[in-house]
Order: C-alpha cells, then sequence, then structure tokens
C-alpha cells in the first residue's frame, strides 16, 4: 500500500503482529505505527510489553531506531508522483487559447 501513498500519508500496520519481528516488518513495509490487537487479545496484557521488548533486540541487532527504519521505508517506497509541470510560456498559453477557440467554435456550430 505504501508505494500507493505520498510519503506524509501515515500508514498503521494491523493485523498478525504478535512479535517484535513482525512490528519491524511492516516498519520495514512503510508503516510508520502498528496496531498491536489480535495479539493482545490471545496473548494478554503482557503482549505489548513483551513486542516491545522483541522489537528493541530486533532493532539493536540492525543499529537502528524505529525512526531511522520508518524513514528509509517510507522515502525509497513512497509514490512519488508525476514530476511537477514547468510554467507554461507564453507562446503556450497562445496556442491553447487557439485550440480551446477552436473546440468552442466547433462546439457552436453543434447547437
Amino acid at each position: 500500500m505504501r508505494s500507493q501513498l505520498p510519503a506524509d500519508i501515515p500508514l498503521i500496520g494491523c493485523g498478525g503482529i504478535v512479535t517484535g519481528k513482525d512490528a519491524l516488518d511492516y516498519a520495514k513495509a512503510g508503516a510508520t505505527m502498528v496496531q498491536v490487537y489480535t495479539g493482545f487479545g490471545y496473548d494478554g496484557v503482557g503482549a505489548c510489553r513483551r513486542i516491545k521488548d522483541q522489537l528493541s533486540d530486533e532493532l539493536e541487532k540492525e543499529g537502528k531506531t524505529w525512526e531511522q527504519v520508518v524513514n528509509e521505508a517510507v522515502t525509497k517506497l513512497s509514490w512519488k508522483g508525476p514530476p511537477p509541470k514547468p510554467e507554461p510560456t507564453v507562446q503556450t498559453l497562445i496556442h491553447e487559447a487557439h485550440e480551446l477557440k477552436a473546440l468552442l467554435d466547433k462546439l457552436g456550430d453543434t447547437l
């Protein structure tokens, strides 16, 4: 989904997060946050702490912070959009005005 959205739109990863590695995988896929719901329901109140501790271990192995992982993924994977169009020249505007006039004249002839 990250490839379909610009970088300024955050994603919340959810579903199947039961380990710290799961959470990290979502970050690497471009999620800025994760939601722990089902894992919390199955494992109880200790799930969040366990996942956080596992995530801390995974991040330490990689030598990165959560923010670094997310920023790298978002920068790499986000939709970039089309390049900005150059400012039109006066000649371009005149040409487009003539094309528009021709289309309007044609439309007027059909009415």
